[in-house]
C-alpha cells in the first residue's frame, strides 16, 4: 500500500480499518452501480424528452428546491459527511430509475394506496444497494442517503408535473412552498428508522420501517383528495405543507445530535487505543476548534483536504469499536483470506 500525504497522521490499525472499506465504500464507483441509471436515463429521455420543457426559469426553481433541502441533508451529515459520488448516486437513482419504475409499474387508474407502495419501494431498492455495499453504518447515513433519492425524487415528479404547463412556473413554485420536503422526509426518516429497527429487530425492522415510510406517505396522499382548502385555508397548510419540513427539521437535529454523542463515545475508545489524539477528536465535533486549526493551515487546497480527512477520521470512529474487537482477534501480519475478513458483512 502506497504512503499518502495525510495532514493527521494515524496509526496501522486506523489504517487496516481503511483498507477493510475501501473495497464496499464507495456506491458509484462500480460499473454495475451505473447501469440501472443509465437505461432509466435513456427511458426517460426517449419518453419525456425534457430538454424540450426545461426553461431558465424552471431550471432554476428546481435547483433552488434541490439546495435547500440538500443542504439541510448535508448539515445532518455534517461529522461523517458522504461522498459526492454516492450523494450523486442516490439523487440519480431517486430522479431516474425510482420514477421510471413508479411510472412502468403504477396502473393508469391507481389508487393511493397502491400509488405510495410502488413509489416508496422503488426507492427502497437504491437505498438497500447503497446499504449492501456498506456505505449505511448509522442512522445518520440512513436519513442522508434516504433523504437523497427522495429529493431526486421530487425534483423529477415537480418537473413532470410542469412540464408542458402555460403554468410551469406557478407549479414549481407551489410545489415548493408545499411539497418539495414531502418525500424526502418519507424515505428519509423511513429509512433512518428501518436502519434504528434492523439493529434490533433484523428483518421486521425492515418490514415495520417501510410501513411507516409508506403510511405517513398514504396518509399526506390522502390529505391531497380532501378539499381542506375550502373548509380552512390554515389546517391546509398545516397538514399539507407545514409539517413535512417540521418532521425533517426535528429528525436532522436528532440524528445529528446522536451521531455525535456516538462519536464522542467511540472517540473516546480510539483515544485510548491509540488511533487519534484528543485534539483531532476535538476538531472533527467543535467547529471553533476546526477553525482554530484551519486558520493554520496555508492553502485552501490543504483546507479542503483536511476537512476530508476529519470526515473520513469520523467515519472510521463511527466503526472503530466493531472493527478494534475484529483486529484484534486476528493476526494483521498475515494476508487475509477472501471472503472471511469482512466484520460488515
Amino acid at each position: 500500500m502506497k504512503q499518502r500525504n495525510r495532514l493527521l497522521a494515524l496509526p496501522q490499525i486506523e489504517i487496516e480499518m481503511e483498507q477493510t472499506q475501501s473495497a464496499k465504500l464507495l456506491i458509484g464507483s462500480k460499473f454495475r452501480d451505473w447501469i440501472p441509471i443509465a437505461l432509466s436515463a435513456l427511458l426517460l429521455a426517449y419518453w419525456w424528452q425534457p430538454w424540450t420543457y426545461l426553461t431558465t426559469t424552471t431550471s432554476l426553481i428546481l435547483l433552488i428546491n434541490f439546495t435547500i433541502v440538500g443542504s439541510l441533508l448535508q448539515w445532518a451529515d455534517g461529522y461523517e459527511r458522504e461522498p459526492l459520488l454516492t450523494v450523486t448516486w442516490s439523487v440519480l437513482w431517486g430522479g431516474l430509475v425510482a420514477i421510471s419504475l413508479t411510472s412502468l409499474i403504477t396502473p393508469g387508474e391507481a389508487s393511493l394506496f397502491v400509488a405510495a407502495v410502488i413509489e416508496e419501494a422503488s426507492k427502497l431498492l437504491g437505498l438497500l444497494w447503497i446499504y449492501k455495499r456498506g456505505s449505511i453504518h448509522s442512522a445518520t447515513d440512513a436519513l442522508v442517503m434516504g433523504g437523497f433519492i427522495g429529493v431526486g425524487f421530487t425534483i423529477f415528479e415537480d418537473f413532470a408535473y410542469s412540464a408542458g404547463s402555460q403554468e410551469a412556473t406557478s407549479i414549481l413554485i407551489f410545489r415548493a412552498i408545499f411539497s418539495v420536503f414531502a418525500h424526502t422526509l418519507f424515505s428519509g426518516v423511513g429509512a433512518a428508522i428501518m436502519f434504528l429497527l434492523w439493529k434490533k429487530l433484523h428483518n421486521p425492522g425492515l418490514i415495520l420501517g417501510f410501513i411507516f415510510s409508506y403510511l405517513i406517505h398514504y396518509l399526506w396522499n390522502l390529505s391531497l383528495s380532501i378539499d381542506l382548502a375550502s373548509i380552512n385555508l390554515f389546517i391546509y397548510f398545516i397538514i399539507y405543507a407545514a409539517w413535512p419540513p417540521v418532521v425533517l427539521l426535528v429528525t436532522c437535529i436528532l440524528v445529528r445530535q446522536r451521531e455525535a454523542s456516538h462519536i464522542r463515545q467511540n472517540g473516546s475508545l480510539a483515544i485510548a487505543a491509540g488511533v487519534i489524539t484528543s485534539d483531532v477528536l476535538e476538531q472533527i465535533l467543535d467547529r471553533r476548534a476546526r477553525r482554530k486549526k484551519m486558520k493554520l493551515i496555508p492553502s485552501r487546497l490543504e483546507k479542503k483536504e483536511f476537512k476530508r480527512e476529519l470526515h473520513r477520521v469520523a467515519r472510521n470512529i463511527l466503526e472503530f469499536e466493531s472493527t478494534h474487537i475484529y483486529l484484534e482477534s486476528k493476526d494483521l501480519s498475515q494476508p487475509s483470506k477472501e471472503g472471511n475478513d469482512d466484520p460488515w458483512s
